[in-house]
């Protein structure tokens, strides 16, 4: 919990820094904003997975962001990092080289967590003199360390380390050590000449934490940092993990060669190991394809059942970078990890784009729509009184009509009293042009007052349009990981929005 609270203390020390100038004592040199965005954008994506436990993830991050900015705060960060890694001597590294740029402007906080953090690493570093018949590579765990004769004793983490010597036109010379913190060790090792070079042997295979035996001898455990020096000869390679069935090849290595040896692991269905279901939460698994251990695998809501112990998670989706990750599966209960893809450069600018687009239209369609809906609202107040004074002109005719055909009387569409005359006083009184005149007066009001309402419910949907588009339009997430369509319906009856998102 200490490490997480100082990690998190120090966004605000970083941030502010990435709006001044590069480092705490460094000259005032302005930052770019885009290196200073990008840059304080991995130093947050370096906290994020430092809480969900992806260490390795986290350190890649915030060397980037030192990269970036050189500031200090991203050191303490690191070193603390590097000391829930397990990593004494790049934690004490990183831990110096923080106090060494901040001095006084370390805050209190740092230089007490910052100064326990370093103490407590510092008590489990052991100091190592190795001492050879002639001049070679050190290798500690397979990865290079130093050279020997040296100037001074190596610095490595307590605790068991396979010791190994190297040199053209000799034998490796390997020595298993067990070395106790704030200790001080020295071991020979003996450099046998050989006719031949040595030669360096890579080995692979998907499954991680498998025992490597090359000629019956335990050099390491998947995945191998580098590559084997090995004799020239026959070479026996093995790997072993229990739960699995071994795999094993034999090869002939000339004088100085460098091979690559593939082998396989299967799971053994006869061995007593209970598997644990690893269930992996991930936003769309629809779209995403998951492979373990180099085997294409399906998302289940029950988990994927595994054999205890490392196994090597990746998950692939169109748009976004590979998350690759060892996931060690408890071997008590099931583990549950979340899958946070980082969407690629490309579709990071398309979403950008996409958010400036969508905020273009919604505004134009909040100012059309606030546009037309008001001028629908003075149309239909200026004509609101059309369809009545047409429709009444139209029944006071039609009533004219009645009471000159039942009572004889007169009126600009009957003169006379004979019945019989009726059909042509009727035209010559202009009677039919009169009141298909009142009646298209009627439907010409009616279709005013029709046309005012869907203008104005028009102008409504397309504000109400305009205005989700703009509440939604920075939802970066919703675009990436969800779908959204959007359609619009108008007919002489009525009007409408259909929206569908999934989110």
């Amino acid at each position: 919990m200490a490490s997480r609270w100082a990690l998190t203390g120090g966004v605000l020390v970083f941030v502010a820094a990435l709006h001044g100038h590069a480092a705490v004592g460094a000259p005032a040199t302005p930052v770019d904003a885009a290196v200073k965005a990008d840059a304080r954008e991995r130093f947050d994506r370096g906290l994020s997975l430092f809480e969900k436990g992806e260490n390795a993830a986290a350190l890649a991050e915030f060397k980037r962001a030192f990269e970036l900015i050189p500031n200090p705060v991203v050191l303490y960060n690191m070193g603390l990092v590097y000391a829930a890694m397990n990593r004494p001597v790049d934690a004490v590294d990183a831990l110096d080289r923080f106090f060494a740029a901040a001095g006084d402007k370390a805050s209190p906080e740092q230089k007490r967590q910052g100064g326990k953090v370093r103490a407590e690493q510092a008590s489990r570093i052991a100091r190592l003199v190795v001492v050879t018949n002639r001049p070679s590579t050190v290798e500690i765990d397979g990865v290079e360390a130093g050279h020997a004769p040296m100037a001074e004793p190596l610095a490595v983490p307590s605790g068991a380390h396979t010791i190994t010597a190297i040199a053209p036109g000799f034998q490796p010379s390997r020595r298993e050590v067990t070395l106790a913190g704030q200790v001080t060790e020295t071991i020979a090792l003996t450099l046998v000449p050989t006719e031949t070079g040595a030669a360096h042997l890579t080995v692979n295979t998907f499954v991680p934490g498998a025992e490597v035996w090359i000629n019956g001898k335990n050099v390491g455990m998947t995945p191998l940092p580098a590559t084997i020096a090995v004799a020239p000869g026959d070479v026996r390679v093995e790997v072993r993990r229990a739960g699995y069935r071994s795999s094993a090849n034999t090869m002939h290595l000339d004088e100085g060669a460098t091979a690559r040896v593939d082998l396989a692991l299967e799971e053994d269905p006869a061995a007593n190991v209970t598997k644990r279901r690893l269930r992996i939460a991930v936003s769309d698994p629809g779209s995403s394809e998951l492979t373990i251990d180099g085997s294409p695998r399906t998302f289940s809501p029950e988990g994927v059942p595994l054999i205890p112990g490392p196994h090597v998670v990746r998950v692939d989706r169109v748009g976004f970078e590979r998350y690759e990750r060892i996931v060690q599966v408890d071997g008590t209960r099931d583990t549950a990890i979340a899958v946070d893809l980082t969407p690629t450069l490309e579709t990071a600018a398309h979403v950008r784009e996409a958010t400036r687009t969508r905020g273009i239209i919604g505004w134009s369609l909040v100012g059309a729509g606030v546009a037309v809906a008001a001028g629908a609202v003075v149309f239909a107040a200026v004509t609101r009184h059309d369809v009545a004074n047409a429709q009444a002109a139209l029944d006071k005719q039609v009533a004219l009509e009645k009471m000159a055909t039942v009572n004889g009387t007169m009126n600009n569409c009957y003169i006379g009293t004979d019945p019989n005359m009726l059909p042509a006083y009727y035209l010559i009184g202009g009677c039919a042009a009169t009141k298909s005149g009142l009646q298209d007066d009627v439907d010409s009001a009616k279709l005013k007052r029709t046309l005012a309402y869907a203008g104005a419910g028009v102008g409504v949907l397309a504000a109400g349009v305009g205005t989700y588009l703009l509440v939604t339009r920075n939802a970066q997430r919703s675009e990436l990981l969800g779908t959204e369509s959007l359609g619009l319906w108008i007919d002489p009856h009525s009007a409408g929005v259909n929206l569908r998102a999934r989110f």
